[in-house]
């Protein structure tokens, strides 16, 4: 494997054993050497490690946690990438190595770019999940793509970029949800966004397993206290608040900000529809085991959001503490900030 790879695949697991073998056997079933395979396994309890650290390979990293860390794995193995180009795959997915050159290629030829979507295929219907064929040269734009990003596999930054994510003073879960609260990857293409954002309709990742979630990066013991998973309104709510400290640390006019921010307001009273939505109820269930999804429904009619009442007054009082929610959140990113540098 040369000193520096082209590309970097990074994959968080944890009590997935075969799920994740079978990933990084995919993933290294490439003759391509400029290649590094970086597992973090988050303090499994099966055999995991020991299937993982029995395949033998110049190219593959395994790393273990000592404990559980939520979505802190995902900030630490960041730092471990070493490629030109970094990417982060869920161990359920594979990633499609025709698109491989088409992906270096445009970092090489095109140094203004730093971040890069492409398309992946989900869930057992085979959902496709594309982007346009473009550049897009809208700063609001591209921010709102990137801090929009709810996933892990289809996002490609320059290694060189990461260091303007990896510079925050992170050791806790808490810090990790002050910053991005369930949703690093987005947080790192948010943070390496510095130009144009380049999107592809090619498809780069593909769900290839399907393994029940346990919403292990929303629940970590009582390290979380009452937090609740990432679908729960407040959790939403709650990311609205990072993502506006996020712009606000952006070099942008101060125009660019407030309109990125007032469109990231709005993205959040839209989605408020969406927890009455029967298909949205049933990808959960496809997710998830019946008594985490019944838990889910109870609470939404807790909170009234299955009436259109509801759904107009919770938002809107959402929205009214929001200045208290950003003043919060905005001093725990200056307490863990070392340097902004994008």
């Amino acid at each position: 494997m040369p000193a520096t790879p082209a590309i970097s695949f990074l994959v968080c697991t944890r009590n997935r054993a075969e799920v994740a073998r079978h990933c990084v056997l995919h993933l290294l079933d490439t003759p391509r050497q400029d290649i590094e395979v970086v597992v973090r396994d988050n303090c499994s309890t099966d055999n995991t490690v020991a299937l993982l650290r029995a395949i033998d390979d110049k190219r593959l990293a395994v790393h273990v946690a000592s404990e559980n860390q939520g979505t802190l794995s995902f900030y630490e193995i960041s730092r471990l990438a070493a490629g030109e180009v970094v990417t982060w795959l869920s161990d359920e997915d594979d990633f499609q190595f025709e698109q491989l050159e088409f992906v270096l290629q445009r970092f090489r030829t095109d140094m203004d770019c730093n971040v890069m979507f492409g398309g992946i295929v989900v869930g057992a219907a085979a959902r496709r999940v594309c982007f346009a064929e473009e550049t897009v040269t809208d700063p609001i734009r591209a921010l709102i793509t990137a801090l929009s990003f709810s996933g892990c596999g289809g996002l490609f930054v320059r290694g060189s970029a990461l260091k303007a994510a990896n510079s925050f003073a992170v050791s806790t879960i808490g810090d990790a949800y002050a910053l991005w609260n369930y949703y690093p990857v987005g947080f790192f293409a948010s943070r390496c966004l510095t130009g144009h954002l380049v999107t592809t309709s090619r498809v780069v990742v593909v769900q290839a397993r399907f393994a029940r979630t346990t919403n292990n990066w929303s629940n970590v013991g009582t390290q979380t206290g009452k937090r609740l998973p990432h679908y729960y309104p407040e959790s939403v709510f709650d990311r609205l608040a990072s993502n506006l400290v996020n712009l606000f640390f952006k070099p942008l006019p101060v125009l660019t900000k407030l309109r990125a921010a007032l469109e990231s307001i709005r993205l959040f009273h839209l989605q408020v529809g969406s927890y009455a939505n029967p298909a949205v109820h049933q990808l959960l269930r496809e997710n998830y085991p019946t008594e985490t999804v019944e838990g889910y429904l109870a609470h939404i009619r807790t909170l009234r959001l299955d009436r259109s009442a509801g759904r107009f007054l919770w938002p809107l009082g959402r929205i009214l503490a929001l200045p208290i929610r950003i003043a919060r959140t905005m001093a725990q990113w200056r307490r863990l900030a070392v340097r902004f540098e994008v």
